[in-house]
C-alpha cells in the first residue's frame, strides 16, 4: 500500500490556487496530469503504486486506502463528490489540521 507523508499538505500544496491555474477539477478523477479532482490527486502523488492500485480496483477505492494508510485524519467517501469550492475548502482544513499534528500543536 502506498504510503504519503503529509498527504494533505501535499494535496492542497498541489492544488492551491496560484494565479490563473486550477489545478482542482471535482468533476473527474483524472482530467491531465496536472488536473485531478480529490481522489486523483491522491492516487496520482502515490505515483507508480497508486495508478496500480487504482487499475486493479477504482479511484475511489485506491484513494480511501492510500489516506487510510497516510494520514488518521479521515476523508468519507462521500467528499470525492463534492464542488471544487467545497473540496477546496476542506482540504485546506485536512492540511492545516495534519500540520498541526505534525508539528505536536493541539487544536
Amino acid at each position: 500500500m502506498p504510503i504519503i507523508e503529509k498527504i494533505h499538505q501535499k494535496v492542497y500544496e498541489a492544488i492551491k490556487p496560484n494565479g490563473h491555474s486550477n489545478k482542482l477539477d471535482m468533476s473527474s478523477w483524472h482530467t491531465c496530469d496536472t488536473t485531478h479532482c480529490r481522489a486523483g490527486w491522491v492516487v496520482h502523488l502515490a505515483g507508480k503504486e497508486g495508478y496500480e492500485l487504482e487499475g486493479k480496483t477504482s479511484t475511489q477505492f485506491a484513494a480511501m486506502q492510500i489516506l487510510k494508510a497516510s494520514s488518521p485524519i479521515k476523508v468519507s467517501p462521500p467528499r470525492f463528490f463534492e464542488t471544487n469550492e467545497v473540496a477546496m475548502a476542506d482540504i485546506k482544513r485536512c492540511a492545516e489540521e495534519e500540520k498541526n499534528l505534525v508539528e505536536g500543536k493541539a487544536e
